[in-house]
């Protein structure tokens, strides 16, 4: 820049000073721009070491098989590749992975426990992501982010396969709900046919004993009928015996009467039979009649206990198919909206479930209570067996029947008998008619006899005709029950085809029913709330941080503390010179180098030692090894001094812009706070090359705890040490070595080549003075005593414009001039001067 005029080097500063904000904002917001939009640069490893399981339904689960295809495959998150424990853990410890996700081996067997029959088995899954806080603490919550994405992927997966399980099982209840309501429509029709057969069986029942009560009193007249004229067939008989007598002397006559009389007596006496006879089949009917009377009220009560069961029955179907109907509802609302509810709200509706399943039992039970009750009125209208003892219901409506029948047979063989007896009895009368007129003469004595014999006749005429009446209604009485039991008969068949129905309707309620509350689990509230906690969180993820630190504080600290000694460094030399060119030309290269050096070497000790004590006893940031981080401080302070010096004492001004742009270089490209694979391409290159990224990993290793890498820590600081070393030797020997070539050109040139009067410009940074030559004619003496005497310090402007914008330090003092011993040494201080000057 000395060969620039003022005005050059002025727009050369000013530009530089101009573009320090943009490079600094520039770079620092590039290297952090989307860090967590770039995971896929992030190397992570996947231990799988789940085993198979099967569930309660036989399917094979592969949990972890899938989770690590997924992941594989997957290009959002880290970049996944799969590694043994053993090797995973290595590369962690080698910073060739930032994250392990470990799988474990009971993984699928814990999410197919949800399906099991003890709610109690129910375990949750488990993921482990393992991350270094001592090689970076983000990372370690970028992994918790990812880890957290991958748990909440995995528990997605196992609670469809727990819903798949548990629609399978809703399925089942269903089909067995199905059943039931197919039993429930066929009971209920069964029912119905059951009902409408009682009532026609009560019909035909009412009809039967109607008919029988009139076959009763029918019966009952007959039999007085019949009494009477047995009453009035004696007295008639009487008569007649005495009007035998009274007529014996009427031989002629007697011939034709007795003939008469004979068939008349035969009539009389079959009539007699006739009426016993038919007495007889009365008696026997009107108590068949009575066992008529008997089994239908009995077949009446059982048909009304039919109906009633039918009907307590058919009303038990309506709540039953209700409750089959809410649980199938409840069932298909909670499948629907089981993504969308909580865990209270789940179990609510898994209690909803259970209570519509409660109601479907109790709908059972009375349904069974019903077919039990028409069971037994079936059983009580149905009856007792003659073959089992004496019959009731309707074996003994059916047994009574029969003997009503034999009764009806017999009076109607009595009747006929009797009729017969009529008519041989009006043959007789006529014939005995046709002999009266031969009996005139004796007409009076048979007076008697005769009025005797016309009363009786007259009631014999009356119960005959009281006869026919009975038989009459009898015969009606007996065509109404015989209706009446071809109606109690059809009622009868089909109350039992109804019963069929009913009773096959029922077995198939009944199992529908039993299936149904097989497949519907019931839980204890422990069990609910378990599996119910289980279900809702399958997958769960434990975080193990290795070398776990605290917090940021102690993350960042590395980062923090090796900026910190970086600016100590920068801010020493803005403050003091970096060479000290008296000490280069009167001292020898070592002598000179130990001076250069002896300050950065004692500043480095003071800066790292106060910055660690502070951090650690005042900020409270805890270290794995102290001893450790004063040591690496001081060594990389050390490291930052000798870089800024070598920069400065070689490239003056310039030097020390070139190391603000070294330390924002550094800032992006070190990865002191998110890793360095998420900062763009070109900086991760630079990063293993500066210096600074060394001293972040090694402090965070001594601050957390992790392996310290010595190779990669020692070895490229001690490099950039090296090399700054070297700079600043070369710079002191060119310092050196220019300063003796101009003082040797002037002693031969003399002082006269400077025109009288040359100024040696203090260089920026050199520890020297501003000196002149004495005007031309003065003699050594004094030109000595002028050297002696301080120049007057120059203004502001002045010294900024001859040093580039720095202010000169003060100059020495003359005891310092005359410690060298000699003109000559002078002469080199101000050539050195100058030499660093330009």
């Amino acid at each position: 820049m000395s060969r620039l005029s003022p005005a050059a080097q002025r727009i050369v500063i000013l530009t530089a000073l101009a573009l320090i904000p943009l490079i600094y904002a520039s770079l620092l917001v590039w290297s952090v721009k989307d860090p967590t939009g770039d995971l896929e640069t992030i190397s992570a490893a996947i231990v799988d070491e789940d085993s198979p399981a099967t569930t309660e339904d036989g399917d094979t689960l592969r949990l972890g098989e899938d989770l690590t295809d997924e992941l594989l495959d997957s290009d959002e998150g880290f970049d996944w590749q799969t590694m043994t424990a053993t090797e995973a853990n290595e590369a962690l410890a080698d910073e060739d992975i930032r994250a392990i996700l470990t799988i474990p081996s009971d993984f699928s067997a814990a999410a197919a426990s949800l399906g099991e029959d003890d709610p109690m088995e129910a375990a949750t899954s488990r993921l482990t992501i393992t991350t270094d806080d001592a090689s970076n603490v983000i990372v370690g919550n970028i992994a918790s982010n990812v880890g957290e994405a991958v748990r909440s992927s995995v528990s997605q997966q196992v609670s469809e396969e727990f819903l798949a399980q548990v629609t399978v099982g809703f399925t089942d209840i269903a089909e067995s709900l199905d059943e039931a309501a197919d039993g429930a429509h066929e009971l209920s029709d069964g029912t119905a046919t059951a009902h409408s057969g009682a009532g026609d069986l009560v019909v035909g029942l009412d009809t039967l004993t109607d008919g029988a009560h009139d076959l009763s009193d029918g019966a009952s007249r007959l039999a007085a009928g019949s009494a009477t004229a047995a009453d009035g067939a004696g007295q008639l008989a009487d008569g007649l015996g005495e009007l035998d007598e009274k007529t014996s002397t009427l031989p002629g006559s007697a011939r034709t009467i007795d003939d008469g009389a004979n068939d008349l007596a035969g009539g009389i006496r079959d009539l007699a039979d006739g009426a016993d006879d038919l007495a007889n089949g009365i008696r026997t009917a009107a108590s068949g009649a009575d066992d008529l009377a008997t089994g239908a009220d009995d077949a009446l009560s059982g048909a009304q206990d039919v109906d009633s069961g039918a009907q307590s029955l058919a009303g038990s179907t309506g709540g039953l198919a209700d409750g089959a109907g809410a649980v199938a509802d409840g069932s298909s609302t909670l499948l629907e909206n089981w993504d969308l509810l909580s865990d209270a709200q789940r179990k609510a509706a898994l209690e909803e479930v259970a209570q519509g399943a409660g109601d479907v039992s109790d709908g059972a039970s009375a349904v069974d209570d019903g077919a039990q009750s028409l069971a037994g009125g079936t059983s009580s209208l149905i009856g007792t067996a003659p073959s089992e003892g004496t019959p009731t219901g309707l074996n003994a409506l059916a047994d009574g029947v029969g003997g009503l029948r034999d009764g009806i047979d017999d009076a109607r063989d009595g009747a006929d008998r009797l009729a017969d007896g009529g008519d041989l009895l009006r043959d007789g009368a006529d014939r005995l008619t046709d002999g009266t007129g031969q009996l005139v003469d004796g007409a009076d004595q048979l007076a008697g006899a005769t009025s005797t014999a016309a009363t009786a006749s007259a009631d014999l005429s009356d119960g005959v005709s009281a006869l026919a009446d009975g038989a009459a209604e009898l015969d009606d009485g007996t065509t109404q029950l015989a209706s009446g039991a071809g109606d109690a008969r059809t009622g009868a068949g089909d109350l039992e085809t109804g019963l069929d129905d009913l009773d096959e309707g029922a077995g198939e309620l009944a199992t529908g029913l039993n299936d149904g509350r097989d497949e519907v689990p019931t839980y204890t509230d422990e069990e609910g709330d378990h599996l119910s906690t289980t279900a809702s969180d399958p997958v769960g993820l434990e975080e193990d941080r290795a070398h776990e630190v605290a917090g940021y504080g102690w993350g960042l600290a590395p980062y923090f503390m090796s900026l910190a000694l970086w600016v100590g460094a920068m801010s020493y030399f803005i403050m003091r010179p970096a060479l000290n060119p008296r000490r280069i030309v009167t001292s020898s290269r070592l002598r000179a180098v130990i001076a250069t050096l002896a300050p950065s070497v004692a500043m480095s000790v003071v800066q790292s030692t106060l910055m660690v004590t502070l951090v650690r006893l005042g900020v409270g940031i805890d270290m794995a090894s102290t001893a450790g981080v004063y040591a690496l401080s001081f060594f990389v302070s050390l490291c930052f001094f000798l870089i800024n010096q070598m920069l400065i004492a070689a490239f003056g001004p310039p030097g020390r812009f070139l190391a603000l742009v070294l330390i924002v270089l550094q800032l992006s490209a070190a990865g002191g706070t998110y890793p360095i694979e998420t900062a763009p391409a070109f900086l991760q290159r630079l990063h293993g090359w500066l210096p600074l990224t060394h001293s972040v990993d090694g402090m965070r290793s001594l601050i957390a705890g992790g392996p310290f890498d010595t190779a990669g820590v020692l070895v490229p600081l001690g490099v950039w040490t090296a090399v700054a070393l070297a700079g600043l030797f070369v710079t002191i020997g060119v310092v050196a070595r220019k300063a003796r070539r101009t003082v040797g050109h002037r002693r031969v040139d003399g002082p006269e080549s400077v025109d009288g009067a040359e100024a040696v410009a203090v260089p920026v940074g050199a520890d020297s003075v501003e000196t002149s030559e004495a005007p031309e004619g003065e003699d050594h003496g004094e030109a000595q005593a002028h050297r002696m005497k301080p120049e007057p310090e120059p203004d502001a402007d002045t010294a900024a414009d001859e040093t580039g914008g720095e202010t000169v330090p003060e100059a020495t003092s003359a005891s310092d001039v005359r410690e060298t011993g000699s003109d000559d040494a002078d002469d080199a201080a101000r050539a050195a001067g100058r030499v660093s000057r330009h």
